[in-house]
C-alpha cells in the first residue's frame, strides 16, 4: 500500500490517499470505484469487508484508490456511497472461476516457451484475469509430479505419445480432474484438439455436471480424424471453437456442421513492438517445424524460382524436424546453398527478433487452422506471402502454385519496409471471449 498526499473527493480538504493493489482483483477505470469508503473511519479495513461481500471479481486495469475520511462533512454524506455504488453496472463483472484445461502437451517449466506458444499466452492472460487455472497435460511433459507454472498448477499424465500407455494416460487425466473438482468446484473444462483430451473433457463434464468446450487446433478438423469426428451431435458442435473462418469451413466440409464459435488467437500486448527498424537485411523468412504438413519442399521450390529472377536475395528457415536432412539436400540440388540458411530451433524471443529483420514471411503449409506464426510475423512488420490457409488471406497475399507464390514474393521484397506493426488480434480479447463462454453455462 502506498500513501500519498491528496484531497478528499467530497470536501476537497487535504487528505491522505491510499493506493493499493488487491491480490484477488485486477483494477482499472478507477474513477468509477472512487465511491469506496469515502465515508468510513477506516477505509482499508472496510474495503476488505466490502469486497469479501461481493461474489464477483471486478476487472480493471490500474489501482483501486481508497480515500481516508478527512473531515466531519464527509461523515454527513454517506448517501454518496449508495449513489456511486449504482455505477457498478458500468463495470465488466465476471464470475470468479476455476478452469480446467485439458491438453495433449504443455510447457515443462516457466522457461519452456516453444511448447504450444499460443496456449501458453492464453493461459497467462487468463491468469492475469485471476482465473484459478488447473492444467492437465496428457502426453507432455515427460514427468509424473504436479508442478507450478506462473501460479497455475499443471498435472502431467506422462503419456509420452505412446499408444500402449493410452489407458493409463486417460485414467491419470480423469483422476486429476476428480482431484481438482473435489478440491473446489470448477466452472468449466476447456480441452484443446478434438482427440483424447476432448474425450476426457466430455467424460469429466458429464460426471461432474460442468461445462465443456473444445478448441479445434489443427488437423483434427480433417476427415482423417474419423475416430473423434464421427458421432458429433449438433449440440456438441455448439461447444466447439474454431480458430478461423477457414478452419470452420474445412470442419463443415468434413462433417456437415460448423463449430459454434470462432475465436482467433491473439497476440499479447507486451510483445507488440512500439517501433520497427528502418532496414531489414533478411529478404525472406520461413518459420515452423520441418514436417510434411508445412510443405517445405514447395517453400524451397518457390524461393528457387524467385532466385532465378533475383539471384542476390537471401533467406533463413527457423525450425527443426524429421525432414531437415532431406530439405537441406533439396536446397543443395536447387543450388540454394548460398541463399538459404537453416537456423534450427531458436527461443521464441529470438524468432520474434528475426522477424523484425525480415522483409517477407513465406509460408507454404498444406493446412493451418490459424497460423499463429502469420500473426506474429505481421505484428513484427513482415509482409505475408502464403498458401491460402488459416488467417493468411486476412494478413497478406496468397496463391496456390509455386509460380504465383514466387511472383508475390518478389513483389513483396521490392515493397517499402513497413514502419508500423499490423495487429490483427489481441490475446486480451481472446481471453475475454472465452470468459464469456465459461460464464454463459
Amino acid at each position: 500500500m502506498v500513501a500519498s498526499p491528496g484531497r478528499c473527493e467530497i470536501c476537497y480538504n487535504p487528505a491522505t490517499i491510499y493506493c493499493l493493489k488487491l491480490p484477488d482483483y485486477t483494477v482499472g477505470q478507477a474513477d468509477i470505484i472512487l465511491f469506496i469508503l469515502q465515508s468510513c473511519q477506516n477505509p482499508i479495513t472496510y474495503l476488505g469487508h466490502f469486497m469479501k461481500g461481493i461474489p464477483y471479481f471486478i476487472e480493471y486495469q490500474s489501482y483501486l484508490c481508497a480515500y481516508r475520511r478527512c473531515c466531519h462533512q464527509a461523515r454527513q454524506k454517506v448517501s454518496i456511497f449508495n449513489l456511486k455504488l449504482r455505477t457498478i453496472q458500468h463495470l465488466t463483472v465476471t464470475l470468479q472461476v476455476r478452469l480446467i484445461i485439458l491438453t495433449p502437451g504443455f510447457a515443462a517449466d516457466e522457461h519452456d516457451h516453444n511448447c504450444i506458444p499460443a496456449l501458453q499466452l492464453l493461459a497467462l492472460e487468463l491468469l492475469a484475469k485471476r482465473v484459478d487455472l488447473q492444467i492437465v497435460a496428457l502426453e507432455y511433459p515427460f514427468r509424473d509430479e504436479p508442478y507450478r507454472w506462473h501460479g497455475a498448477t499443471v498435472f502431467p499424465c506422462n503419456g509420452q505419445n505412446r499408444r500402449l500407455l493410452k489407458p493409463r494416460t486417460i485414467w491419470r487425466a480423469m483422476r486429476s480432474c476428480k482431484r481438482i473438482v473435489h478440491e473446489k468446484e470448477a466452472a468449466a473444462v476447456h480441452s484443446f484438439w478434438l482427440g483424447w483430451a476432448s474425450w476426457a473433457g466430455e467424460k469429466a463434464s458429464k460426471r461432474y455436471n460442468i461445462l465443456h468446450i473444445t478448441t479445434l487446433m489443427g488437423q483434427d478438423v480433417l476427415p482423417g480424424n474419423r475416430l473423434f469426428l464421427r458421432g458429433l451431435s449438433a449440440e456438441r458442435c455448439q461447444r466447439l471453437v474454431a480458430l478461423s473462418r477457414f478452419q470452420n469451413e474445412v470442419f463443415e466440409k468434413s462433417i456437415g456442421c460448423r463449430a459454434g464459435h470462432v475465436i482467433p488467437w491473439g497476440l499479447p500486448h507486451e510483445e507488440i513492438p512500439t517501433c520497427l527498424p528502418p532496414e531489414r537485411p533478411l529478404d525472406v523468412l520461413g518459420v515452423g517445424s520441418l514436417v510434411a504438413v508445412k510443405n517445405w519442399g514447395k517453400w524451397l521450390h518457390t524461393f528457387a524460382l524467385a532466385v532465378e529472377t533475383n539471384p542476390g536475395i537471401c533467406a533463413e528457415i527457423i525450425g527443426d524436424g524429421p525432414e531437415r536432412d532431406e530439405l537441406e539436400q533439396l536446397a543443395s540440388r536447387l543450388g540454394l546453398e548460398k541463399n538459404v540458411h537453416f537456423a534450427g530451433n531458436l527461443p521464441r524471443a529470438e524468432v520474434l527478433a528475426r522477424m523484425r529483420k525480415a522483409k517477407v514471411l513465406l509460408h507454404t503449409a498444406r493446412f493451418e487452422s490459424f497460423g499463429f506464426v502469420l500473426a506474429e510475423a505481421a505484428a513484427n512488420g513482415c509482409r505475408i506471402v502464403s498458401t491460402p490457409v488459416g488467417v493468411a488471406q486476412e494478413l497478406g497475399e496468397t496463391a496456390e502454385n509455386e509460380e504465383n507464390l514466387a511472383v508475390l514474393l518478389l513483389n513483396s521484397i521490392e515493397q517499402p519496409v513497413k514502419n508500423q506493426p499490423f495487429i490483427p488480434f489481441l490475446m486480451r480479447a481472446t481471453a475475454e471471449e472465452y470468459l464469456r463462454i465459461y460464464a454463459d453455462k
